[in-house]
């Protein structure tokens, strides 16, 4: 199999490689920014101005009914549900809650999820149960894998995917590996495309390293960080 691309905490791009990155990610954190702002404002908000509006109808005269009454509470309650609902899709933007539950369950959950989304089969395995991670550095793999998964789906062809996690020394190792249609043409131009760029910055600011492994069948990608600054 042949080494496509290496990353290395961003040492060794060049500098217009890294304008390019830097003003890559700036733009997907502002439209992330306006996506968020959106959703607050036109759902969020709306969902809110809804509710107090249906509030405020149940002092007409026709709700003095307790039948009417129940019913009409009964499906505020609904809404009331649904905004709950919309409240916590915006938290999970901005950082998953399942990290809560630790890096290992957390990286464990997004395999199953994605095996129950797409069908593709995925297994995820950890050297340790009990291993631990700062905040940061657990939602960057987090993160990462999410992004993985993505390209997985866009590109591979792949039937099964494989997840590693481990710690090699004062380094921890995450591989993704699946048996799609590998990436035998790919060249720099291709490596550079906005996923594995958006990977390579995220990894690039842990002072990580990234390697894509490929041939006529089959790609893993390794992530590579230290568990300590």
């Amino acid at each position: 199999m042949k080494r496509l691309a290496r990353g290395d905490g961003g040492s060794t791009a060049e500098e217009g490689e890294l304008r390019e990155l830097i003003g890559h990610q700036e733009k997907i954190r502002e439209d992330e920014r306006k996506r968020i702002a959106r959703e607050i404002h036109d759902e969020l908000g709306q969902r809110l101005l809804a509710l107090r509006i249906e509030v405020s109808l149940l002092k007409q005269d026709e709700y003095d009914f307790a039948d009417k009454r129940s019913q009409r509470i009964d499906e505020i309650l609904e809404h009331v549900d649904a905004t709950v609902k919309s409240v916590r899709t915006l938290i999970n933007d901005l950082r998953p809650a399942v990290l809560d539950l630790g890096l290992v369950a957390s990286l464990d959950w997004q395999a199953r999820d994605f095996e129950r989304a797409n069908g593709t089969a995925c297994v995820f395995r950890a050297d340790d149960e009990d291993l631990e991670l700062d905040d940061k550095r657990a939602t960057v793999l987090f993160r990462v894998l999410q992004e993985a998964l993505t390209n997985v789906v866009k590109h591979a062809k792949a039937d099964k995917v494989e997840i590693g996690l481990k710690q090699d020394g004062k380094n921890l190792v995450l591989s993704v590996a699946d048996n799609g249609i590998g990436m035998p043409k790919v060249r720099n131009r291709k490596i550079k495309s906005y996923g594995l760029a958006g990977i390579r910055e995220r990894i690039g600011l842990l002072n990580g390293e990234f390697r894509i492994v490929t041939g006529d069948s089959g790609t893993t990608l390794i992530f590579r960080i230290p568990v300590s600054e």
